[in-house]
């Protein structure tokens, strides 16, 4: 890949380590919000009409998600980027790896499913399409993907604004941008749009997937 004017992952990503374990804590304390916690029952019952069983989840965070998923009758493994954030995942029993996106180092086809949740967002551009390429590799063939992102309009860069220290850098993408983009890779079964009245982000982007590889 080489180092890109922009950004490049393997520094984006060492950025990050330090920016999520410094806030793992403070992120598990977290109540998760209802809507969000409404789209992930609407995934976990769309595995289950496909009797879909295994579930992948990257940027797993504090594990808030895969518990659900977990006990929702899945099996569910996670990866993130912090080894905070690990092992707050393993510490409420979740099988968990430290693993960034290009690297996801499982078999190819080894999922039913996988879940992403406000983490591609963390993504160069530049290498946008190589990390929905691996998720295709270690999803099964018709196998469903679920992918939220901040969105609706076109950015890349640290946000100056950010609160975290190293400040985050993201990559958002235009709603009509992100679909073209995941298209070349996926079936497009649902993109829904979700306005918030959060300051981080003008709206989420909200997109189930069958993987087609």
């Amino acid at each position: 890949m080489g180092h890109h004017a922009v950004a490049d992952y393997t520094s984006v990503t060492s950025e990050l380590k330090r920016a999520y374990d410094a806030k793992a804590e403070e992120r598990d304390r977290k109540p998760v919000l209802g809507w969000r916690q409404a789209l992930w029952a609407e995934f976990l019952q769309r595995l289950q009409a496909e009797n879909l069983a295994s579930l992948l989840e990257i940027g797993a965070g504090t594990g808030q998600a895969g518990t659900f998923f977990q006990e929702g009758g899945l099996k569910v493994v996670c990866t993130d980027l912090s080894p905070e954030m690990v092992r707050l995942c393993r510490a409420k029993g979740l099988e968990a790896y430290e693993m960034d996106f290009l690297h996801l180092d499982f078999p190819d086809d080894h999922f039913d499913g996988l879940f992403a949740q406000n983490c591609l967002l963390h993504v160069p551009k530049v290498d946008f399409a190589n990390v929905l390429q691996e998720i295709g590799r270690v999803v099964r063939s018709e196998g469903l993907i679920f992918i939220l992102m901040h969105g609706g309009r076109s950015f890349e860069g640290v946000r100056e604004e950010d609160f975290y220290e190293p400040k985050r850098f993201y990559a958002l993408y235009a709603d009509d941008e992100l679909q073209l983009i995941l298209e070349r890779f996926f079936q497009v079964i649902s993109f829904q749009v979700i306005m918030r009245e959060e300051s981080s982000a003008n709206s989420f982007q909200a997109v189930t997937l069958r993987n087609q590889s």
